[in-house]
């Protein structure tokens, strides 16, 4: 069946269609209307009488050693993780 190609030349599961607003490729992206502080990788680190947010993804995942300083309430990245 790997060569199947249906008689409308769309290859789209049955019952499906390209502006089909349930369909995964149209669905919102899972960061889209969240906040930074939301994120998995999203923490906070303390020092004195001064607490700030951090971004781990990169560190955690292993592209890279480093965290990086985000506000909580900027809107979630590409990243995003629950």
């Amino acid at each position: 069946m790997s060569g199947y190609e249906p008689p409308s030349g769309w290859n789209l599961p049955p019952g499906c269609f390209e502006s089909d607003p349930a369909a995964p490729w149209n669905r919102p992206d899972p960061w889209e209307g969240r906040e930074c502080r939301e994120c998995r990788f999203c923490g906070s680190v303390s020092g004195g009488s001064l607490t700030a947010a951090i971004c781990a993804y990169d560190a955690m995942t292993g592209e890279g050693p480093d965290v990086e300083a985000v506000s909580p309430y900027d809107g979630a990245c590409e990243c995003f993780e629950e």
